[in-house]
């Protein structure tokens, strides 16, 4: 399905139409709707599932001139009401989950709750991730000779080509998220919060117990074995996990 969201083409799709409930799912960076289309069909079916392809990604496009997380986030809220949610439950992954919680400190007013899945909130690296990181450099001669994208399984992520092929546009908006960091503005989150997390994510290190105990009336859920692209590697155990936050907040 297309629109136009403040002149801007934009693509999504909708599970569950007639539900009153609603979920909206933000992807993370270099990725698109597509990838969660196999999560939206086996979630809760009292909740209307809205899958949005974020500007320079899918089929929606750029947004205009040079932005940065708030623009997102105002894109979102935008396209939020042009399509007539009153309220819902917003998720995001990674970049999406940024979004997501930029999100809730500027329009909680629109919300049921958050769900953050390996979100880039907090810009630091654990001990264990720069660890990882600096054997990783030592070691990468050896990666050059070996099949693509095998670097960053090493890392503990799998990333699809459109990842690491960024845009030109897309590397500029890169290079301001990476350093749009949330932490500062946890305490001020006052939506209920759910935070998910892979216990093997090196892309954005494990901060979730940080992040439950600085957002209030948050739960955290680690998926154990699971790297920062969770979705891809352990799809049914975050589809139990977001189908019991979901009937929570329908009851």
């Amino acid at each position: 399905m297309q629109t136009v969201i403040d002149g801007i083409l934009t693509n999504y799709e909708v599970f569950n139409p007639k539900a009153k409930s609603t979920l909206v799912i933000l992807h993370g960076w270099g990725s698109s709707l597509q990838f969660w289309v196999p999560i939206a069909k086996d979630l809760h079916p009292n909740f209307k599932i809205v899958l949005l392809d974020l500007p320079s990604f899918g089929a929606t496009s750029p947004l205009l001139g040079d932005p940065n997380i708030p623009d997102y986030t105002n894109f979102v809220h935008s396209f939020i009401k042009k399509i007539e949610i009153v309220k819902c439950t917003l998720a995001g992954h990674s970049f999406g989950g940024q979004i997501t919680l930029d999100y809730a400190l500027k329009f909680p007013d629109t919300l049921e709750s958050i769900i953050l899945i390996s979100p880039a909130v907090v810009r630091e690296r654990s001990k264990e991730a720069k660890l990882k990181i600096q054997l990783a450099k030592i070691l990468r001669p050896i990666f050059s000779i070996l099949p693509r994208h095998s670097f960053e399984k090493f890392l503990g992520w799998y990333t699809p080509r459109d990842y690491s092929d960024s845009t030109e546009y897309q590397r500029g908006v890169l290079k301001k998220i990476v350093i749009y960091d949330l932490k500062p503005h946890l305490i001020r989150v006052t939506v209920p919060t759910d935070i998910i997390w892979g216990s093997e994510d090196f892309v954005i290190p494990y901060m979730g117990k940080y992040l439950a105990e600085n957002i209030k009336n948050s739960k955290l859920h680690v998926i154990y074995g699971a790297n920062h692209l969770l979705y891809l590697s352990h799809p049914k155990k975050l589809i139990e996990i977001l189908n019991g936050i979901l009937e929570r907040i329908y009851a």
